[in-house]
């Protein structure tokens, strides 16, 4: 149903709409260095259609929904507001739920207001135990906690491990002063560091990582391995083939299986990631026998696949997770905002958001970036 205003109208997003959807966030999210453009154009590239489609057309769940997100028309039709959103499916203890995660949520100035009631209509989606988004900024984060939702709990942490002393302290410093003193003093002292650095680095003795596309191995791994206290995303086959495999909108991540020479194995998968001088690697999800293998392993082999590879390795916390056991070079830094929220449904109050295990991969499509309103 349409629901109308004196200025504007909030519609469902369809299938077709998609190319619309595209042109209205090349025009409101441009590309680093070009200011947004008002006037209505067509997409320059197919790169954010593709993105789109990918994300919710590809989804192996996008027949679960009847549509793909709301957006806000002026009197003439032109779009004026947009928010997407995609079906998930978690695991909570033996129960497989459904959530409502979201992203690209902009809203020109003149419809500002009607943001608002934009997202409490998302909220209102039937048929899901709770929404939640992966790429909110101030100004939406602020707007889902107005709603009543909340920031996942050490969301706005990331643990930085360096592989490079030589190019990391350099670079850290780069953002805090333009001294070219300190910046000496800094690539001195990184070359002093590494090599204490790679003594001290812990090893993963007798292990092994290879890269794997054997979609129902991994999923399984997940299975046996799911820590069950925790509303963790189902990692079955179709959505590992669409996250990691050839189809992927997303730049090509690594994914592989690790065994530690006792018969434990696990997977993780890496992404790129380019900060300034600093190539690095994002670990996007891991699955491991928490009995057995602390993350600590897992971090070694990790490091140990991508040995000259990266400058550094980029994860966040996860829930039960001692990172203080993964060495004194892991450093912990807060980023603020946070940008994870979620809300339960009205209807599964029960749902503790704290519980949630997300990870990067949990919606990193991220539909075109972060959240504004």
């Amino acid at each position: 149903m349409t629901v109308a205003t004196k200025r504007f109208e909030i519609e469902p997003v369809r299938g077709d709409a998609l190319p619309e959807a595209a042109t209205f966030l090349e025009r409101w999210q441009p590309a680093p260095g070009r200011a947004p453009s008002t006037p209505p154009g067509r997409a320059d590239s197919p790169r954010m259609l593709r993105s789109l489609q990918w994300m919710l057309l590809d989804n192996p769940l996008a027949a679960t929904a009847t549509d793909h997100g709301l957006c806000l028309r002026d009197a003439s039709g032109l779009m004026v507001g947009l928010l997407l959103s995609f079906p998930t499916a978690f695991r909570a203890g033996d129960r497989r739920i459904l959530a409502l995660g979201s992203g690209s949520y902009f809203v020109e100035p003149r419809a500002r207001t009607l943001g608002f009631y934009l997202f409490k209509r998302h909220l209102a989606c039937p048929g899901y135990a709770f929404f939640f988004s992966t790429t909110c900024n101030a100004d939406s984060g602020a707007l889902w906690t107005t709603l009543g939702a909340r920031a996942v709990p050490h969301s706005d942490v990331e643990y930085v491990l360096p592989l490079d002393l030589e190019v990391m302290l350099p670079a850290v410093l780069a953002g805090r002063t333009s001294s070219a003193w300190a910046a000496a003093v800094a690539r001195a002292a990184g070359r002093w560091a590494e090599p204490l650095r790679r003594r001290t680095a812990r090893t993963s003795t007798g292990a092994s990582a290879e890269p794997c596309r054997d979609w129902e191995k991994l999923a399984e791994l997940s299975r046996r391995h799911r820590a069950r206290e925790w509303i963790t995303s189902e990692r079955s086959p179709s959505f590992l083939e669409w996250r990691y495999g050839p189809g992927s909108a997303l730049p090509p991540s690594e994914i592989c299986v690790f065994h530690d020479g006792r018969g434990h194995e696990g997977w993780f998968a890496l992404g790129p990631t380019i900060r300034g001088p600093i190539h690095g690697r994002v670990l996007l999800d891991a699955t491991w026998p928490r009995d057995t293998l602390s993350f600590a392993d897992v971090l070694a082999a990790v490091t140990r696949g991508v040995a000259g590879d990266a400058d550094a390795i980029y994860f966040r916390p996860r829930p039960g997770v001692d990172y203080d056991a993964c060495g004194r070079f892991v450093f912990r830094r807060r980023r603020e905002p946070p940008p994870v929220f979620a809300i339960p449904a009205r209807d599964d109050v029960s749902l503790d958001v704290s519980s949630l295990d997300l990870v990067l991969a949990d919606g990193d499509g991220g539909l075109a970036g972060g959240d504004s309103w």
